[in-house]
């Protein structure tokens, strides 16, 4: 004898009865009733700027225009550095490609921690440790070209102040020319070497002259 057919009624509770043995409990779905089961995730604290990238810029600027500044009063005149176009123009544009460079390696120090901060936190894929490498290569970079631009910042202000003591010289002799002096005269130096040659003549005649004047006696 075969046996009977379930209904389809009977499939379908079957099915259901499944269903809610592998859902399990209504209540476990219910989610309105308790939220705080839920894992609500917070934003992450790392993911917020420390840093305020535009007081950042400011500070560099702040320290160019300081050094800048020093080193041209270190060699030139408070006056020239003040009411001579071409150096306040150059003083300017010096400032500006200091800030840059400062700037630049104040972030690269900033990206550079970043960066060491997340792989100590797990982040140990190969592609960081590259590109670790690249970015301490480009700081070093930065800081040579920092110490490369100071340099040559500095020359060029000895340059200056040489020219403008020459032109000054110039100057003094055409004064004394003009208003119908000598300018061969001996008190007349044309240059710091003379001047020093001539102190020291007068020293080593003024050595002898004592020494002479003690053997007559």
């Amino acid at each position: 004898m075969s046996e009977k057919k379930p209904s389809i009624s009977e499939q379908a509770d079957k099915i259901r009865e499944e269903l809610d043995f592998l859902i399990g409990d209504e209540e476990s779905l219910d989610v309105e009733s308790d939220p705080n089961d839920l894992p609500i995730s917070e934003p992450s604290k790392d993911l917020v700027p420390q840093v305020n990238y535009t007081e950042l810029k400011s500070s560099a600027t702040r320290k160019a225009t300081k050094t800048i500044t020093s080193l041209m009063k270190f060699y030139l005149d408070a006056d020239i550095i003040e009411k001579d176009e071409y150096i306040a123009a150059k003083k300017k544009m010096d400032e500006m490609t200091m800030s840059s460079l400062i700037y630049q390696l104040q972030a690269g120090e900033r990206a550079l921690t970043t960066l060491l901060e997340t792989i100590d936190g797990g982040e140990l894929a190969p592609r960081m440790f590259e590109v670790l490498a690249t970015l301490q290569k480009s700081m070093l970079d930065i800081i040579k070209s920092q110490t490369m631009y100071l340099m040559a910042a500095e020359e060029s202000t000895k340059r200056i102040a040489r020219d403008i003591e020459i032109y000054k010289k110039r100057d003094d002799t055409r004064e004394i020319e003009a208003a119908g002096g000598n300018t061969n005269d001996k008190n007349v130096q044309r240059g710091t070497k003379d001047l020093m040659a001539a102190i020291q003549a007068g020293i080593k005649s003024s050595d002898i002259e004592d020494i002479d004047e003690t053997i007559e006696e």
